[in-house]
């Protein structure tokens, strides 16, 4: 399969491709792609300078070999002067608006595009907010654990291991202040903490299911949820499959902070 690069500007906030080499080429020779534009690296998951890459840089910007002058020939010199060549230039800017998406038969490669820079854009705050949502809901309950900690109260460490999900919350609630801050560097961390939401709390809610409590059920399937649109969410720049997962994923962690926080509220309340 031939490499294919999306690239933008140093002060440019869109991206523009996939670009193939010999296209990346036509764009530093007309003068429209520098060695200091970006490219997306799909290995890295992030952006990067062209000049950085050596080998694409190679590819892209060929070192040129020195002219010699020679004597030209009077047929040469006439050749110069024909028509054809004008008629090469039209066809490099006809090329240069194809690769950028311009004309009719590249239009829904651009707008292919343009949706999955839609979708990355989407991704930072449903993350955020889905991780948000699950420190709350493990947090709050466990309220008197953390104030016994901030206040240095004798035993309150001791009190993490009695309830060590407080500790899952904390890291929630840190990952979901670095999605605030663009931090999309903590995507392997988060399919991490999606993994064990999808798998080791489904087994644990299910086993409670499994004896007789009926909450348990829900419970198992919003983790399950929660989990599995977590993972999703950093993996696809597809902006259909983003919102779905995104969807899938605030209704799993909603789900998570009615059964753990609403429900033991209300039933207080009505007792």
């Amino acid at each position: 399969m031939a490499e294919e690069y999306f690239i933008r500007g140093p002060e440019e906030e869109t991206a523009r491709g996939p670009y193939g080499i010999d296209e990346l080429l036509t764009l530093a020779e007309a003068g429209k792609l520098t060695p200091d534009y970006y490219y997306f690296d799909p290995r890295m998951e992030s952006w990067a300078v062209i000049s950085s890459n050596e080998p694409l840089k190679d590819k892209v910007f060929p070192e040129k070999q020195k002219l010699t002058l020679r004597k030209k020939e009077t047929s040469e010199i006439e050749s110069l002067n024909e028509p054809d060549h004008e008629g090469e230039s039209v066809k490099v800017e006809e090329m240069l608006a194809a690769a950028e998406g311009h004309t009719s038969e590249t239009k829904h490669v651009r707008q292919r595009v343009l949706w999955m820079e839609r979708a990355a854009s989407l991704a930072v705050p449903i993350l955020g907010l889905m991780l948000l949502i699950s420190a709350l809901s493990v947090l709050y309950p466990s309220w008197n654990i953390i104030t016994a900690i901030i206040d240095e109260e004798e035993g309150a460490y001791g009190l993490l291991f009695q309830k060590p999900i407080v500790v899952l919350g904390a890291l929630d609630l840190i990952m979901g202040a670095f999605l605030l801050l663009n931090a999309t560097e903590i995507f392997p961390l988060i399919r991490f903490r999606a993994m064990v939401g999808a798998g080791f709390f489904f087994i644990i809610y299910a086993a409670h299911y499994i004896n007789g409590d009926p909450a348990g059920f829900w419970m198992a399937l919003a983790s399950l949820a929660f989990g599995l649109g977590l993972y999703v969410c950093t993996l696809t720049l597809n902006f259909t499959l983003m919102v779905l997962a995104g969807a899938v994923g605030i209704a799993g962690c909603l789900g998570i902070a009615w059964f753990t926080n609403l429900v033991p509220l209300l039933a207080g309340s009505g007792s």
